[in-house]
């Protein structure tokens, strides 16, 4: 991790940004590969001021994912943090997913967002540094668990489910993630961008 992004992160007020799952308004694939043939795309951001709505959809193929994940910052998670944030004073974080990495999605956020962490800014560890990833999804999958007996029986069941869980992981969860964010962000430095998983344990 270099100098700038650094001071980059430290500077920033947690308390601003908007972390996205799906991607930062974080990113994440949730796929049940031993039952199904399709996947499904979970979809969240979460930030000091509450979550973001849940998304999620069934895709045979994950086709034309830049284009894919443009449309959906477009129609859904840009609005979700407008929402949050009227005053439109939030920074979008992402981790470095391929196509939150690719060119015309960086552009897209740098033209439609007031703030955002770009590609060249962000450490190849970004779960380490995105409470999506290293707490809020951990806390989902053990309330989509929890009690269950019987395997989901498609899909849309687990979709339902999750869509249901989401919203039990209350803002203070969120927030006490999000607290944790400034010393991760140091220990990655101290690390010079390694992970740091042997830390927080």
């Amino acid at each position: 991790m270099n100098l700038h992004l650094k001071r980059f992160h430290i500077c920033r007020d947690t308390s601003e940004i908007v972390s996205h799952v799906i991607k930062q308004c974080l990113q994440a694939f949730y796929h049940h590969r031993n039952r199904f043939s399709e996947k499904m795309m979970v979809s969240a951001g979460v930030s000091w001021n509450g979550k973001t709505e849940f998304f999620s959809s069934t895709l045979k193929r994950l086709k034309s994912t830049r284009r894919l994940n443009i449309d959906f910052l477009k129609t859904s998670l840009l609005p979700e943090c407008r929402r949050l944030y009227p005053d439109n004073d939030f920074v979008f974080m992402q981790d470095s997913a391929p196509s939150h990495h690719a060119k015309a999605t960086q552009h897209f956020l740098q033209d439609n967002t007031p703030d955002f962490i770009s590609s060249q800014e962000w450490t190849s560890q970004s779960p380490d540094l995105n409470p999506l990833y290293y707490s809020v999804w951990d806390i989902l999958q053990e309330l989509v668990d929890e009690g269950r007996r019987e395997p989901f029986a498609n899909l849309k069941d687990l979709q339902n489910v999750i869509r249901d869980k989401c919203h039990d992981v209350d803002d203070q969860t969120v927030r006490k993630a999000i607290l944790q964010w400034k010393r991760r962000l140091a220990a990655v430095a101290k690390q010079n961008g390694g992970p740091i998983q042997q830390i927080f344990c």
